[in-house]
């Protein structure tokens, strides 16, 4: 299941140029993009993982929003509840996580409106910008992308107050607001 479809695609972005099927694809592969940037699964599914609860007795599953987690409390992007005694692997002496099987992750917006884990609308423009860029790349440029003054006597480049732009040659750039996804580990390795 896709968490944009191609006619808000092509209402975000104005691209009308592509096929159904081309479209599809970059909204795929711009979508795998921010998963792996954020260290996150997206697409809602069921999903099982080793969790450590931390001190407080919280354990933080990758995949948020948690809608069903079948025997915890569900805290926001936490889950509660009763977690069995760490008990120990004696072979390689180390301690064994709890397997925790849950349902998180959020679903395409138009679908469901009124859906709590329909996808944020910021996360919805960025997949929508990312696939745009994955299929008109941006040409090489005489001037460093970022820079606010260049000079050619003495070979002078100056940036922003953020600094140079680090190397990124799809084009893509994630929102400040989707970059608040990132995945923190808190408990456990």
């Amino acid at each position: 299941m896709s968490l944009v479809t191609v006619a808000r695609y092509r209402a975000l972005t104005g691209d009308a140029t592509g096929t159904d099927p081309e479209i599809t694809a970059r909204i795929e592969d711009a979508t795998d993009r921010l998963e792996e940037r954020l260290d996150r699964p997206l697409r809602m599914a069921a999903r099982t993982e080793a969790m450590y609860p931390d001190q407080m007795g919280r354990a933080y599953p990758h995949a948020v929003p948690i809608m069903v987690a079948d025997g915890y409390a569900i805290d926001g992007w936490s889950l509660t509840g009763a977690w069995p005694w760490p008990w120990f692997d004696i072979v390689t002496d180390s301690r064994l996580a709890p397997q925790i099987t849950y349902t998180g992750g959020w679903v395409e917006r138009t679908a469901n409106p009124t859906a709590t884990n329909r996808l944020p609308i910021h996360m919805e423009e960025d997949i929508a910008w990312a696939a745009y860029a994955l299929g008109h790349p941006e040409p090489a440029s005489a001037y460093p992308v970022g820079a606010t003054s260049v000079s050619l006597g003495d070979a002078s480049v100056s940036f922003g107050p953020g600094g140079a732009p680090l190397p990124n040659r799809s084009g893509i750039r994630w929102s400040r607001a989707t970059l608040k996804y990132v995945y923190q580990r808190v408990a456990g390795a």
